[in-house]
């Protein structure tokens, strides 16, 4: 008897879910909703740049609560999603450059400055939103060796970058993330390219991920090639949440 094949798993998510862009996290949120999107990491960021910590945000914080349904999960996202220290090699410059505007908050720290800021970033979730976040993902998935051991000992159960997720406990699983990007014009139009272009592959894959952040929804091209991805992945993988690709637990 012939076994039945793993199927493809689709990961969604939400990341920047701060007060600094509620109108675009609930138009995010809505739109997502529409399409039939009911399992969703939402990447939550304790106090975007400083200046929108959650705790002085209370009813954004009962909004999002509303909001959340029994398929979804929170994810710990930084704490300020802003660099505080400035990537010393060439290939981390390049990097950074690349994939945030100074940003990338994790992208050099130490393993005590990780744990230190991730500690208290979980705090400040449990206290606004009574929630303890069963991931990592650090701003613009810029992280080292060192904040991936933080997130491990924080009791965390994974972390990721743009190609793979990291298991606590465990092998990196190979999953590629799809998303878009809106700073300039070129970029604009390079990511609805490359959203065509890859958008059909990334959900024959075991796991995949689609990746979406509130200012793409500034653009309505942008909101479109949402469209057209969410639904020919529907279509390919089977909706999952990261505790169904791999368990969030420590090892007995």
């Amino acid at each position: 008897m012939a076994t039945a094949a793993a199927p493809h798993r689709a990961l969604y998510s939400l990341h920047d879910v701060t007060p600094a862009k509620e109108d675009l996290v609930f138009t995010a949120l809505a739109h997502l909703r529409s399409l039939g999107v009911t399992r969703l990491a939402l990447l939550v960021v304790p106090d975007f740049h400083g200046h929108a910590d959650l705790r002085r945000y209370p009813a954004f914080c009962e909004r999002l609560q509303r909001a959340l349904l029994p398929g979804d999960e929170i994810l710990l996202h930084g704490y300020y999603h802003l660099a505080d220290a400035r990537p010393q090699s060439a290939a981390r410059k390049l990097a950074a450059a690349a994939l945030t505007a100074g940003e990338g908050e994790f992208h050099d720290l130490s393993q005590d400055v990780a744990r230190q800021r991730i500690d208290a970033g979980l705090a400040v979730l449990r206290d606004a939103l009574g929630v303890a976040p069963t991931g990592f993902v650090a701003p613009a998935w810029l992280q080292n060796a060192a904040v991936r051991r933080a997130v491990a000992d924080a009791g965390l159960g994974f972390c990721e970058d743009q190609l793979r997720i990291w298991p606590s406990h465990g092998a990196p699983i190979v999953a590629p993330a799809l998303s878009f990007a809106s700073r300039t014009p070129a970029r604009l139009w390079g990511s609805l390219l490359a959203a065509e272009l890859t958008g059909r592959a990334l959900p024959r894959l075991p796991v995949a991920r689609l990746a979406i952040h509130p200012n793409d929804y500034r653009s309505t091209h942008l909101r479109q090639a949402i469209a057209r991805a969410v639904t020919r992945w529907q279509a390919i993988a089977v909706a999952s949440r990261y505790q169904e690709v791999f368990p969030c637990t420590s090892p007995s």
